[in-house]
């Protein structure tokens, strides 16, 4: 099976009530992961692109849920490839938003740069926040509850979730996990390293991140420490945007 085709375009149910929706084998090639709680008033973390929100509609309508039954997205950090599919989803739902209040500004003012919009050569549609994520909030998910871990790093405003489900303590890492490190996006290596240290101290068993496959990847805190371990060992200049072709 090749590598485009290898999972299949609908939600992923990871645990109960808990869902992969979005993706870059989801929803498009450029989404972020975002996940979908179920219940009586479905919250997402996160829910891709504008590009891939056409997709992300299906894969709610496979489980039941319409965009206007979201009541909430809670934002990982304010990314093009993780958040600039809100303003859409707004527009159907009257979903309010949650960012972390250093994410919040290049939300609001769709700002390319800090947003990583340039990477793709699209727009970040701006969209005011409702309400601010706080390190040890506890946040409603479906039959869940979400802690709020301030994980900076990536961006400033980087944010990460834990929550207690049936196979184990599930971590939620955002791009705190692999994520990319460029200046222009507010990246700082010495706040990422924190934010590792800050999750290795805390118990998981499960995880799952930004641009992960549709799963949950187990022996979750020796993965996490093996990502401290190589954090700053590469960085890569020539990183170029999604939407640009090289002849070479």
């Amino acid at each position: 099976m090749s590598k485009e085709t290898e999972y299949p375009p609908h939600a992923v149910r990871l645990a109960e009530g808990f869902y992969a929706v979005a993706g870059d084998k989801l929803t498009h090639p450029w989404d972020a992961s975002a996940y979908l709680f179920t219940g009586d008033e479905p919250v997402l973390v996160d829910c891709g692109s504008a590009e891939g929100y056409p997709a992300l509609k299906r894969n709610l309508a496979s489980l039941g849920v319409r965009p206007q039954d979201i009541r909430a997205v809670y934002a990982t950090h304010g990314h093009w490839d993780h958040l600039s599919g809100f303003a859409r989803l707004r527009a159907e739902s009257g979903a309010k938003l949650y960012v972390h209040e250093l994410d919040r500004r290049q939300v609001e003012t769709g700002d390319p740069e800090r947003t990583g919009a340039f990477l793709y050569g699209r727009p970040f549609p701006p969209a005011a926040a409702d309400g601010l994520l706080r390190e040890g909030d506890a946040l409603p998910a479906g039959r869940y509850r979400l802690e709020v871990i301030h994980t900076p790093g990536h961006t400033p405003g980087s944010v990460s979730f834990l929550f207690d489900a049936a196979p184990g303590p599930v971590l939620i890492a955002g791009d705190a996990l692999w994520g990319g490190y460029h200046p222009k996006v507010g990246s700082d290596l010495d706040d990422w390293q924190a934010s590792l240290d800050k999750l290795l101290a805390r118990r998981f068993e499960l995880m799952t991140f930004g641009h992960l496959p549709p799963t949950l990847a187990y022996d979750a805190h020796a993965k996490v420490g093996e990502a401290r371990r190589q954090l700053g060992t590469y960085m890569n200049p020539w990183f170029k945007p999604f939407h640009e072709r090289f002849r070479y």
